[in-house]
């Protein structure tokens, strides 16, 4: 990530095609790369990543980091976190489109869960990655206290 100015941040990644339909993607600032293909159901490869799975699990991570950072701003001691994304791909006026997300965190704190479920929904309002989409996105927690 380069800052250009100030609140204005740019990601960047490259795109190698390797031939039928995968490619390898690098994400430059980590210097990591992992390979991408069409996924099966649309002619492409199993077992390799999709641009689909990419856009479900960029949700799932943005709230997971979203609540870390809103979870130690509030001083709340996390014990565990997991959680399971599902994209709901449809066809839509004859376009595919994903019309949902249903993110499924499982938190386990050491705090009441009154104030866990605000902190999760301040969370769900900053999530960028969510903000940035047309798809609804939907989170519904599991809560443990500690």
């Amino acid at each position: 990530m380069i800052t250009m100015e100030q609140d204005k941040w740019l990601y960047h990644n490259t795109l190698k095609w390797k031939g039928e339909k995968k490619a390898d993607l690098r994400f430059i600032e980590s210097k990591q790369e992992i390979e991408v293909a069409t996924p099966p159901e649309f002619g492409g490869h199993e077992n390799i990543i999709s641009p689909e799975d990419l856009f479900v699990s960029s949700a799932n991570v943005c709230y997971m980091t979203t609540l870390l950072g809103t979870l130690k701003n509030m001083g709340v001691e996390l014990i565990s976190y997991e959680s399971q994304a599902e994209g709901i791909l449809e066809t839509v006026d004859k376009i595919k489109i994903f019309t949902k997300i249903i993110i499924r965190p499982k938190i386990k704190a050491k705090e009441t869960e009154e104030k866990i479920r605000v902190i999760l929904n301040h969370a769900e309002k900053r999530c960028l990655v969510a903000n940035s989409m047309k798809t609804q996105v939907i989170i519904e927690p599991e809560i443990e206290i500690a």
